[in-house]
C-alpha cells in the first residue's frame, strides 16, 4: 500500500469512526477485566482475612483446651485414653491447620484451604504483611517443635498433661502473632477495598474523557466539516453557484467537500459560459472568451469552430484560438465527405479522435485532422452543433496531451452538450444572420445602383418596339425585352428577400383568400393549360397575417406548382386545421418529385432545379411565412410533390370570413 493510501485510509471517516468504536470496546472489556481482577483480590483479600481468623480461633480454642484438659486432667487409664481419642485427636487437627496455613502464607499457595484463581489475578503481598507471615511461621514453628516434644514420640500413648502444661505457658506468643497477621491482613484488605473503589473511578473517569476526546474528534473532523458543507449547498441551491467550502475532516469528508467545490465551480463557469453564450454574436470573440476562461474546465489548448458550406462538400474553419489567443489568417476550407467530420455531425454526443497525426496520416482525405495536429496537439473532441444553426457545425476542443479526454470527462461533455450546443448554435445563428444581412445590404446597394440603367435599356427598347423593324431585328428585340423583364424580376425578388419586412396582421380568412388565388392564377401565363382546383375544406379558418403577404406565399407557391407539372395536370389547393391550434394549406402537383438533394436544399436562397430560376421564390415564401409564426414543408410523394404551409390558427374562430377579396392592384405574378 502506497503512502498516499495509506494516508487516505488513516484519515479516512470509516476507518476513524471503526478505530473509535475498537478503543471504546477495548477500553470497555479493559475495564471489565481490571474490574473483574479486582473484585477477585477482594475477594481472595477477605479469604484471607477470614483463615487469618480462623488461625486467632485455633489458637485460642487450643488454649482453652489445654486450659480445660489441665484443669481436668484424668486419673485411671480409661479416662486417659479416652481424652487420647478426643483431645489428643483435636489437637492434631488444630496443629495440622496451622501447618497448611502457616504454609500457605508462607509459600502463597491456599491451595489446600482456598480455591485459588488465575495467577495474574492473586492479590500483591505487601512488606508489612511479609513480615507479620515471617514472624507467626517463626512462632508456630517454635511453638510446634516444643509441643512435639512436650507429647513426646508414642503417639499410642502421648503425653497429653506435658502438652497441655506446654500450650498455656508458651501459646501465648503464637496467638500474638496470629493477632498481628489477621490485624495486617484486615488492613491489607482495606487497603485492596479501597484500591478497588479508585480503579473504578478511574476506569469510569477515563471512558468519559475517552468519549469526550472521541466526540470532540467527531466534532472537528466529522460533523462540522459535514455542516460547513451543507451551509454550501444550500447556498449553492439558494443561487450562489460560486460557493466553496474548505476542504477539511476525514477523507470521505475532504471528498465531499472537493467534489462540492468542483461542482459548484463548474456550475459557476457554466452559468458564466451560459450568459455569454446567449449575448455572444460574434464567433471570433466567443471562441477567445472561452479560450481565455473555459480551458481548464474544458481541458484544451485549441478550440476552433468549424461550419459546413452550403454545397455540403467542405467545411471552413471560421474561427478558433490556441493557449487563450485567437489564430489570425484566413478562413481555410478543408474536404467534408468521407471525414470523420462528417461521422462526427451524424451523431448527437462528442466525438473523440485519439492521435490526430496517426489517424489523418492513415486516410489522406482527413485535411481538417492534418491542420489540426500541425500545431502539435494530440487529441480532440468534437461537439456536434448542427441541430441548432442554419448550416451543419461543430465545435473542435485539441490538446496536447495525449489520453486527457477520458471515460469522465467525455461523459461530462455528453452532460453539457445540450447546453453547448443551443448555446453555439444562437451564436452561430446570429453570426450568419449578420453574414445574410450584410449580404442582403450588399444587394439592395446594387439592385437600386442597377435599377437606373436598367430603366434607360428599357426605355431604349420601348423606343425600337415604335420602329419598323426587320424581321430578325424584331426577334432580337423580343428576346432583348424578355431578358429586360425578367432582370426586373431577379432584382425585385433580391430586393424584397433583403429588405426588412413589416406585416400589417389582421385576422384572415383562408378560404376565401385560397379561392382568390386560385382565380387570379388560372389567367396568368405561367399556369396556362393546367387546371387549378379549390378542394372543399373548413370554413371559417381564420389565422392573423399580412392578407397580402399571404397571398403571395400562395401565388409563389402555385406558380412553382404549375412549373413543376406537366399540360393538362391539375393542381389542387386545400384549406384545412391540423389539430386545435394550427392550420394547413396544401398545394399538390402531380408533376415529377424532386430527389431528396433539391429538397433538402429548396429553401437555401440562390439554390434553384428550374432552368432560368433564381433561386430566391421559396426562400422569399419560406421567410413570409417564418414572420408570420408559421412554417413551410415540401415533401414528395409518390404521385408528385406537395407543399404545405401552417399557421397558427386564432382562437376560437367565427364563421366564414366575409372580407372584401383583394384588390387588383394586389394581383400580380408569383415570384418563382
Amino acid at each position: 500500500m502506497t503512502g498516499v493510501s495509506l494516508h487516505r485510509l488513516l484519515t479516512s471517516l470509516r476507518f476513524q469512526v471503526g478505530a473509535a468504536f475498537v478503543l471504546l470496546i477495548a477500553l470497555f472489556a479493559g475495564a471489565s477485566l481490571a474490574t473483574l481482577a479486582a473484585f477477585q483480590r477482594q475477594v481472595d483479600a477477605d479469604a484471607v482475612v477470614d483463615i487469618a481468623a480462623r488461625l486467632e480461633l485455633t489458637a485460642s480454642q487450643m488454649h482453652m483446651q489445654a486450659m480445660n484438659y489441665d484443669a481436668h486432667a484424668p486419673r485411671d487409664y480409661p479416662t486417659y485414653y479416652r481424652d487420647v481419642e478426643l483431645f489428643y485427636r483435636d489437637l492434631m487437627a488444630q496443629v495440622r491447620l496451622f501447618d497448611a496455613v502457616v504454609d500457605g502464607f508462607m509459600s502463597g499457595d491456599f491451595s489446600a484451604v482456598l480455591e485459588r484463581p488465575a495467577a495474574w489475578m492473586q492479590p500483591a503481598r505487601e512488606p508489612e504483611l511479609d513480615a507479620a507471615v515471617a514472624a507467626l511461621e517463626t512462632a508456630w514453628q517454635t511453638h510446634r517443635a516444643g509441643l512435639m516434644d512436650a507429647l513426646g514420640a508414642s503417639t499410642e500413648e502421648p503425653r497429653l498433661e506435658w502438652a497441655a502444661e506446654y500450650n498455656l505457658e508458651h501459646l501465648a506468643g503464637v496467638e500474638n502473632a496470629a493477632d498481628a497477621l489477621a490485624d495486617q491482613l484486615r488492613q491489607w484488605a482495606a487497603a485492596e477495598h479501597a484500591r478497588l473503589r479508585r480503579l473504578v473511578v478511574l476506569m469510569l473517569g477515563g471512558a468519559v474523557v475517552v468519549a469526550l476526546v472521541l466526540l470532540v474528534l467527531l466534532q472537528a473532523y466529522g460533523l462540522r466539516p459535514l455542516r460547513r458543507t451543507l451551509e454550501g449547498v444550500r447556498a449553492a441551491a439558494a443561487g450562489d453557484f460560486a460557493q466553496q467550502v474548505p476542504v477539511r475532516g476525514a477523507t470521505e469528508l475532504r471528498d465531499l467537500a472537493g467534489g462540492f467545490n468542483a461542482l459548484s465551480a463548474r456550475l459557476d463557469l457554466l452559468f458564466q459560459l451560459l450568459d455569454r453564450l446567449q449575448r455572444g454574436d460574434d464567433l471570433d470573440d466567443l471562441v477567445g472568451f472561452l479560450s481565455h476562461d473555459f480551458r481548464g474546465l474544458l481541458r484544451f489548448d485549441w478550440i476552433g469552430v468549424v461550419l459546413v458550406t452550403p454545397d455540403n462538400a467542405t467545411v471552413r474553419l471560421e474561427a478558433s484560438a490556441l493557449d487563450g489567443a485567437p489564430e489570425p489568417g484566413d478562413k481555410a476550407l478543408f474536404r467534408f465527405q468521407g471525414t470523420l467530420l462528417e461521422e462526427a455531425l451524424a451523431t448527437d454526443r462528442p466525438f473523440h479522435v485519439r492521435d490526430m497525426t496517426a489517424t489523418a496520416a492513415a486516410n489522406p482525405s482527413y485535411e481538417l485532422l492534418r491542420d489540426i495536429a500541425r500545431r502539435g496537439l494530440a487529441d480532440a473532441i468534437f461537439l456536434p452543433v448542427a441541430t441548432e444553426t442554419p448550416v451543419p457545425a461543430a465545435v473542435a476542443f485539441a490538446t496536447r496531451e495525449a489520453g486527457r479526454y477520458d471515460a469522465a470527462h467525455l461523459a461530462f461533455l455528453s452532460n453539457i452538450a445540450q447546453l453547448l450546443s443551443a448555446s453555439f448554435g444562437r451564436t452561430v445563428r446570429l453570426a450568419e444572420r449578420q453574414r445574410l444581412a450584410a449580404i442582403g445590404e450588399f444587394a439592395s446597394a446594387i439592385v437600386h445602383e442597377l435599377r437606373s440603367p436598367l430603366a434607360t435599356v428599357s426605355l431604349a427598347l420601348e423606343h425600337f418596339a415604335r420602329l419598323d423593324l426587320s424581321s430578325t431585328t424584331h426577334r432580337r428585340l423580343t428576346l432583348a425585352q424578355g431578358e429586360r423583364d425578367r432582370m426586373e424580376r431577379l432584382l425585385e425578388e433580391i430586393l424584397l428577400y433583403a429588405k426588412p419586412l413589416r406585416l400589417a396582421s389582421e385576422p384572415v380568412s383562408l378560404a376565401p383568400l385560397a379561392a382568390a388565388t386560385v382565380e387570379i392564377m388560372q389567367g396568368q401565363k405561367a399556369c396556362a393549360g393546367r387546371r387549378i382546383r379549390l378542394e372543399p375544406g373548413m370554413p371559417g379558418i381564420q389565422v392573423l397575417g399580412d392578407r397580402d403577404r399571404l397571398q403571395q406565399v400562395l401565388i409563389n407557391l402555385v406558380a412553382n406548382a404549375c412549373d413543376a407539372a406537366p399540360a393538362d395536370a391539375t393542381i389542387r389547393v386545400s384549406v384545412d386545421t391540423l389539430g386545435e391550434r394550427r392550420a394547413e394549406i396544401r398545394i399538390i402537383n402531380p408533376g415529377t418529385p424532386p430527389s431528396a438533394d433539391v429538397l433538402a436544399r429548396a429553401f437555401e436562397p440562390f439554390v434553384s432545379a428550374k432552368e432560368g430560376g433564381t433561386g430566391l421564390g421559396l426562400a422569399i415564401v419560406q421567410r413570409l411565412v417564418a414572420l408570420h409564426g408559421g412554417e413551410v414543408q415540401l415533401d414528395a410523394l409518390s404521385d408528385g410533390t406537395q407543399a404545405r404551409v401552417l399557421l397558427p390558427l386564432i382562437r376560437n374562430a367565427g364563421a366564414e370570413d366575409h372580407a372584401s377579396q383583394p384588390s387588383a392592384d394586389s394581383r400580380g405574378p408569383g415570384v418563382r
